[in-house]
């Protein structure tokens, strides 16, 4: 067993594996909740350079496009809300042409699935010429369960390629989670002095074996549950009598994993 906390450092290739593990994480956030790579790549440009000017307001263009690695022609559009959204993917321009397709030509939900006009085929090859093939955008969006295949026809099921809204709210949760884990790691990695650190540790073991975790998830849960209680009864205590959101957010996490490497 061994406890430690996030802040032990290896001294080799130190910033290529936490870039790595890091994009692990968020390539399992996009896949798994089905969000735009495309969008996240825009905004995490946009969130370089707004952090890049808060933690320096009085930086330049040019140190912050030093700092983020971003053209410095783009710097000041970000800055000032001017840069163009990421275009829709292509997925979603597709299912939106079906969809006015499908209503406009078919009065129905669906339309021929092979043919130059008016099809499926041909949609797909007009927006995703020399892309994808029209059989494999078939594949993905009756895997996303937005069509059904029926043979010479397709049907169309759901109108977004975004993730239903349970999905789509635990992908929020998880950003959120995600967020809060790293503002800990930058606070701490700031703070030279213990007692100023907020509390960032980590209990693992690799020699439980697996048949056994189910037992231990139950006592960790029941030790972990007891202490969410008493807890609760600690900020409590510390509340003003003022609305909901008059102070900055101030809280503390429970994580269990299981790593899979």
């Amino acid at each position: 067993m061994k406890n430690t906390n996030l802040n032990t450092t290896n001294p080799q290739n130190l910033k290529k594996r936490a870039v790595s593990l890091l994009s692990k994480a968020i390539a399992k956030i996009i896949l798994r909740f089905n969000l735009s790579r495309r969008e996240f790549l825009a905004s995490i440009d946009e969130k370089l350079v707004l952090e890049a000017n808060k933690q320096d307001p009085k930086a330049s263009i040019l140190a912050i496009a030093i700092r983020t690695g971003i053209d410095r022609r783009y710097i000041r559009k970000y800055l000032t809300g001017d840069m163009p959204h990421a275009k829709p993917d292509k997925l979603s321009v597709i299912l939106e042409d079906i969809r006015w397709t499908a209503e406009k030509y078919y009065k129905s939900n669906k339309i021929p699935k092979h043919g130059p006009f008016k099809t499926f085929q041909s949609i797909c090859e007009q927006r995703a010429s020399g892309t994808l093939t029209y059989r494999s955008i078939l594949d993905q969006l009756v895997l996303l369960g937005n069509l059904k295949d029926l043979g010479d026809k397709v049907e169309i099921v759901k109108y977004r390629t975004t993730a239903v809204s349970e999905e789509t709210s635990y992908a929020k949760i998880t950003a959120v989670q995600l967020n809060r884990t790293i503002d800990t790691i930058v606070h701490n990695y700031q703070n030279d002095s213990s007692e100023d650190r907020f509390v960032q540790r980590t209990l693992f073991s690799t020699q439980v074996n697996p048949i056994k975790f189910p037992d231990l998830h139950q006592e960790i849960k029941a030790k972990t549950d007891k202490y969410y209680s008493e807890l609760t009864d600690v900020f409590i205590s510390y509340e003003e009598n003022v609305n909901t959101g008059t102070y900055p957010e101030y809280g503390f996490s429970f994580l269990e994993y299981q790593s899979e490497d």
